[in-house]
């Protein structure tokens, strides 16, 4: 059963079993999938800066309600400037995301269960990735507000304690965004102690 990160010096040290850990290493492979450059690097640093500078006359918004969240507008009120600033940035802005979960999962996957053990980039890398996981669940289980986030805390504990039965794809989704929250918070608070 997992247990908090706690700061060690330059570490965190938290306790995972390994399918716990296969857990997180699955829905952040996800998540990197998800919002990983739709081109690939060509391995030329010069040649991949100006690709990602866009060319793309008209990009669009993502039509994923999931990658929205992710890929968020630069303006609402201007449709030209939200172009041209997603034409820009989109692809660089997935690149730093894809990479910063490959970091998490690197780490993760180096563990030795039930230590998990991460240096202090390892650590802030995981807290990033969750938060890129944890918005597309959320967007997936239609959580916008605190509201919305107390209702799925307690529709889990309702249907963990036999309560109420719910579908088990749904109860799956809900269990992972919470085991998620409570492992970010878990790692941020590690990061955040002294």
């Amino acid at each position: 059963m997992a247990r908090a990160f706690k700061r060690k010096g330059s570490r965190l040290v938290g306790q995972f079993d390994a399918e716990e850990i296969g857990v997180l290493v699955h829905v952040l492979e996800l998540t990197r999938r998800f919002v990983a450059p739709e081109r690939p690097d060509s391995g030329d640093p010069f040649l991949d800066l100006v690709a990602g500078l866009g060319d793309e006359a008209d990009p669009e918004e993502p039509s994923d309600p999931a990658l929205a969240r992710l890929l968020p507008s630069a303006s609402r009120d201007d449709p030209e400037q939200a172009a041209e600033f997603r034409r820009l940035t989109e692809h660089g802005l997935r690149q730093r995301k894809a990479a910063t979960l490959a970091t998490a999962i690197a780490a993760l996957e180096e563990a030795a269960p039930p230590v998990l053990e991460l240096d202090l980039d390892q650590g802030r890398a995981l807290a990033i990735a969750l938060t890129d996981a944890r918005l597309i669940l959320g967007e997936r289980l239609g959580l916008r507000t605190d509201e919305d986030s107390e209702r799925l805390h307690d529709e889990l504990e309702a249907a963990l304690a036999g309560d109420v039965e719910l579908d088990p794809a749904m109860a799956q989704k809900m269990a992972y965004y919470d085991f998620l929250s409570w492992v970010q918070e878990s790692v941020t608070l590690a990061l955040m102690s002294r």
